[in-house]
């Protein structure tokens, strides 16, 4: 075992925060299923003659946990790998690490592993929460399936991201700021420029449609103007977690129009992201 691997876990299972986050996650995420029930069991639905379906409550009840769960794991990834590296230049241990045996991808594998492995305890500890939309009906395995693989390929970015930061920085406060802000940028930011973009589209086709209207064109090809926006108006949308995660809703045609293109725009960033961070380890942690 690479020995960054195991000095990380004995540091992080020995802190209190080790049982205690955990424990909070799915108190968290279990006091999310009760409030979001009692919601919908309260809630009359007059104009709806059927009543209220378990398969309804189930779909909706998993898309919840599974925004709730990535938000948490969102907030939480920062902690533990923004501050993996910086935390050995502030106790001046990052020399003796670059003059062991360790070569800087050693380092980098070992924070990595480190940080990334206990947000895979949590997520793997929540499997149980959102196995209760069976109960309901709606979901199957395999969305459950593809909403944590999805997850976890999203929190493997991200922490990928920390660590350069916290390669770049010499300060934890800083890498971990600047990762926030990152995590902002893909979420918010990108959700906000999608929005911009979709309402222009509209107002593009709303005019268009009315030209060849006014034009006298056949009712057939007024309808044949596409209904799903274009690629320039979707890209925003493919480095946004939360979009990737609810493509585990999706089908097959899907996953080939905007899920590939989704999962190759995190690895691209993962990738940078990880030579960058080894580029600046090997450097010695010094910000060029």
């Amino acid at each position: 075992m690479n020995p960054m691997i195991g000095k990380e876990l004995r540091q992080r299972m020995r802190e209190r925060r080790g049982w205690l986050l955990p424990t909070l996650y799915l108190v968290a995420l279990g006091g999310v299923v009760v409030f979001y029930y009692y919601l919908q069991v309260t809630v009359r639905r007059p104009w709806d003659p059927r009543g209220l379906q378990g398969s309804e409550i189930g779909a909706a009840l998993f898309l919840v946990l599974t925004y709730a769960q990535l938000s948490v794991l969102l907030l939480l990834a920062p902690v533990f790998s923004a501050g993996s590296i910086t935390i050995e230049k502030e106790q001046r241990t990052l020399t003796g690490l670059l003059t062991s045996l360790l070569t800087p991808l050693d380092i980098w594998w070992g924070k990595f592993f480190a940080s990334s492995l206990f947000l895979v305890l949590l997520l793997l500890s929540s499997l149980p929460v959102l196995s209760l939309v069976f109960a309901f009906g709606g979901i199957g395995p395999l969305q459950v399936l593809l909403a944590t693989l999805t997850t976890l390929f999203v929190l493997g970015t991200v922490s990928s991201i920390g660590l350069y930061c916290s390669a770049f920085f010499r300060r934890s406060v800083h890498a971990t700021a600047v990762t926030y802000a990152a995590i902002i940028a893909i979420t918010a930011l990108s959700a906000i420029t999608f929005g911009i973009l979709m309402a222009r589209w509209e107002a593009q086709k709303q005019v268009r449609t009315a030209q060849l209207v006014a034009a006298g064109t056949p009712a057939a090809e007024v309808a044949q103007i596409p209904e799903t926006p274009p690629l320039w108006v979707r890209a925003p949308l493919y480095v946004n977690p939360y979009f990737l995660v609810t493509l585990s809703f999706g089908t097959a045609d899907d996953w080939a129009s905007d899920g590939v293109p989704s999962l190759a725009v995190f690895m691209v960033l993962f990738l940078l992201s990880f030579t960058f961070a080894v580029r600046q380890i090997r450097k010695g942690g010094e910000q060029t």
